[in-house]
């Protein structure tokens, strides 16, 4: 993508309370907080509203004339989608800057939407993981991973936001050979990350909405941060590849809710039952006259199908989506979506559509869907919010009824029950 694509114009509306952020500032070689040591070039600055910001002069002069910035999120695209908001406020501040974007090959399609981005580099960790099993590839990786490198290195770029935080993304920031490589402190980052950064920030908060710790990487830079939606570029294809799967089962002639009910294979563990999501559906169909649509992902259609054998009324299983870019043309057509913690509930969510989320162990204040079109269904447990990546048990899911996520759905979309249902 060599070409700028088009951005659409929008008003950038704060609705985010005040974040505080504090930042350490280290030269390229060797790292020294400067924050902690009033290094001569840090000085204090105490905004209006009480937030306390260090702001580096020598940065800022630096920052008024970039031209190429690299963004790392390797993913996933619950993440993805949760980084987008501060790629906007990237783009409104570099509106001239050629910014590129690096993430794993599994969700680049997602990146490859955003018309701020102007070019991908995909790191392909699928592929390689893969290839490296067998010996004989071993010399073939070798030179793409050369290859991977150069691509890497060569824009030259002025800054790098590592927003990903592990030992993998820091690296592939260092080797970027960017000036300035901005990311969490320790602390607030995994596997020694900060080992790969020269600046450094940390935000006043452990515990925050990942959106607004993504923003605090550009509020220890000095850039105002603010919530926007957002947007895709589809193709032509892509919606009429849509539009003819929903004409082929008359599904515009009601209001469509699409219900995702599968995970990543690695949280598997956190899926509602398929007694419930048929259940659910049913009970959209006969009370609230929804055409519901189930979407999968290559290890779902099994699941679906074994859903749909369960329910008394007729569903319908979605067209097969190739590329993120269909699943974000089918959802443009939805008017309700329900699902687990999963990439598509939050990629629906920012996309204004009325959002169920169904969650178990993780905490919402953290991971929830954002916006007021969103809803989380979850039951207090004394276990939970954890991080386990196994439970014997999942009480926290498996409690939650198909009643409560219905009566979610009414509050959602403003709807009383109607007369005479039980």
């Amino acid at each position: 993508m060599n070409q700028r694509k088009e951005t659409h114009k929008e008003i950038c509306h704060c609705e985010r309370s005040n974040l505080k952020i504090g930042i350490s500032i280290t030269p390229h070689n060797p790292p020294v907080n400067w924050g902690e040591t009033g290094g001569e070039s840090c000085r204090r600055h105490n905004s209006s509203t009480g937030t306390k910001t260090f702001f580096v002069t020598k940065m800022k002069r630096q920052f008024d004339n970039i031209r190429n910035v690299l963004v790392v999120r390797l993913g996933a695209m619950g993440d993805i989608v949760h980084v987008m908001p501060a790629i906007k406020n990237l783009r409104r501040v570099f509106p001239a800057a050629y910014i590129a974007w690096l993430v794993e090959d599994k969700v680049k399609d997602l990146v490859e939407a955003l018309p701020e981005i102007d070019e991908v580099i995909v790191f392909p960790r699928k592929k390689w993981q893969t290839a490296i099993r067998y010996p004989h590839k071993y010399f073939k990786i070798a030179a793409e991973l050369r290859m991977f490198l150069r691509k890497l290195r060569e824009r030259e770029y002025d800054v790098a936001f590592d927003f990903h935080g592990n030992f993998k993304s820091g690296l592939l920031t260092y080797l970027s050979n960017a000036g300035t490589r901005v990311g969490f402190s320790k602390g607030y980052c995994k596997e020694g990350n900060f080992i790969f950064t020269n600046v450094r920030i940390q935000p006043q908060q452990k515990k925050m909405h990942r959106i607004y710790k993504y923003f605090s990487l550009l509020e220890g830079m000095g850039i105002k941060a603010c919530y926007q939606r957002p947007l895709f570029s589809i193709s032509d294809n892509d919606r009429y590849y849509v539009d003819d799967f929903i004409s082929q089962n008359h599904l515009h002639e009601k209001p469509i809710a699409i219900i995702h009910p599968g995970t990543s294979m690695f949280g598997k563990f956190k899926r509602w039952s398929p007694e419930n999501y048929a259940a659910l559906a049913d009970r959209l169909i006969k009370e609230m006259n929804y055409s519901v649509v189930f979407t999968w992902g290559e290890p779902e259609h099994k699941l679906v199908k074994h859903i749909l054998s369960l329910m008394q009324y007729h569903a319908t299983i979605a067209c097969r989506t190739a590329s993120v870019k269909q699943l974000i043309a089918l959802l443009q057509r939805v008017h309700l979506f329900i699902g687990g913690d999963t990439g598509p509930t939050h990629l629906a969510s920012c996309m204004g559509i009325p959002t169920i989320a169904i969650f178990g162990p993780k905490d919402p204040s953290l991971y929830a869907p954002y916006g007021d079109n969103a809803l989380v269904v979850r039951k207090d447990m004394p276990c939970s919010p954890c991080e386990k990546r196994t439970c014997d048990h999942v009480t926290c899911v498996s409690s939650i009824t198909p009643d409560d996520v219905f009566q979610a759905v009414l509050e959602l979309m403003k709807l009383p029950l109607a007369s005479g249902v039980k």
